[in-house]
């Protein structure tokens, strides 16, 4: 939302929707997490029509000013076009510069294999930004997964091993051991009785036993252990993996949360300030001028919430003296909210009703 404007907010819906972010959002988050970064692009169209989307982190990349790292110098994304060439677009503050490929997508090994575009060389970026943004998990973008993935492999190769265990070991397999020569027509079957000669009195006497089974449970306890290692490593509580003797209370899943939601809360603020300065960009070029620090991102609340144990927690920190907005905005109401609580409750009061 845009703080105080009420026409940038409903602007800002609006373009939300019809741009398709309200669907991107995932993709955006996802691979940001998944590869450590993703990219979103914001410029208009052929049809002078604002365009905002999602790009794949393989397509894209931003180079930073050396001096201010803060500071997004210019931006780069290149795509393979349906002639069969490779296309190269280069974002800059003040303009834009297209590119193809002299030859086919791949044949394509280095910058000399491109050529200013012949049907629109560049065009003028009148606003001052680059118009691609950079969602990262940090200055040197990391996958969450990078410390989890040698031990995934890991839980794979116990589960194939188990697999074909089962299929060759995990039952007994019996034997006979004897010099009769009619073991060939033995049947194994219900109600089949195997006659089997004792023997000659001379070398290896006839003998019948079996095999014992593979066990399995020696490759679930190893998963396990190993699925255990990556919720501490990824900070991912046990309940998520494993199933719990009963249901946990309001306190313990508060407890047990808390790593991931820490985790969860400094990506919040990083890809917040992001998608600030992407819907500013938006609302600037949809001809209301924005400023990043006018703009209000809000995300869902990470942790589970339990009502129960909320509502006894506001409970007594109002009792203790804390004003109940105080509560309210540190369980995440944004101001918006709190307004129209008041505005209810002062409704409430004409009308007679109780709050």
């Amino acid at each position: 939302m845009a703080e105080g404007n009420q026409a940038a907010t409903d602007l800002m819906a609006q373009l939300w929707n019809e741009s398709g972010l309200n669907l991107d959002e995932y993709d955006v988050h996802t691979a940001a997490l998944v590869t450590g970064e993703s990219f979103v692009i914001v410029w208009k169209d052929d049809e002078d029509k604002l365009q905002a989307y999602y790009n794949d982190p393989r397509l894209c990349h931003v180079f930073y000013d050396a001096e201010n790292p803060h500071q997004v110098a210019w931006a780069a994304k290149w795509w393979d076009a349906e002639d069969g060439t490779r296309r190269l677009t280069l974002y800059y503050p003040d303009r834009l510069e297209y590119y193809v490929s002299r030859v086919k997508k791949e044949n394509v090994s280095s910058a000399k294999a491109f050529i200013p575009w012949p049907e629109e060389e560049s065009a003028p970026n009148p606003f001052g930004e680059v118009p691609v943004f950079h969602f990262r998990t940090g200055r040197r973008p990391t996958s969450e997964m990078t410390n989890a993935i040698s031990l995934q492999n890991g839980v794979n190769k116990l589960l194939i091993d188990m697999m074909v265990a089962s299929e060759f070991g995990a039952f007994k397999q019996k034997y006979v051991i004897s010099n009769a020569d009619n073991l060939g027509q033995l049947k194994n079957a219900a109600n089949e009785i195997w006659l089997i000669p004792a023997g000659d009195g001379v070398g290896q006497a006839a003998a019948v036993g079996e095999f014992n089974a593979t066990e399995l449970g020696n490759y679930l306890g190893a998963i396990d252990n190993l699925s255990n290692a990556i919720g501490v490593i990824t900070r991912t509580p046990r309940h998520y993996f494993f199933s719990q003797g009963g249901d946990p209370s309001g306190e313990a899943l508060i407890a047990m949360e808390a790593p991931l939601n820490k985790k969860v809360k400094r990506r919040i603020e990083r890809f917040s300030a992001t998608w600030r300065r992407a819907f500013a960009f938006l609302l600037t070029v949809s001809g209301y001028p924005t400023e990043p620090d006018e703009v209000t991102v809000e995300f869902e609340r990470p942790e589970t919430v339990q009502p129960l144990t909320q509502a006894q927690v506001r409970q007594f920190e109002v009792a203790a003296g804390i004003p109940l907005h105080t509560s309210l905005r540190r369980e995440g109401w944004s101001d918006a909210e709190l307004e129209q609580l008041d505005e209810d409750a002062a409704a409430a009061t004409v009308t007679g009703e109780q709050l």
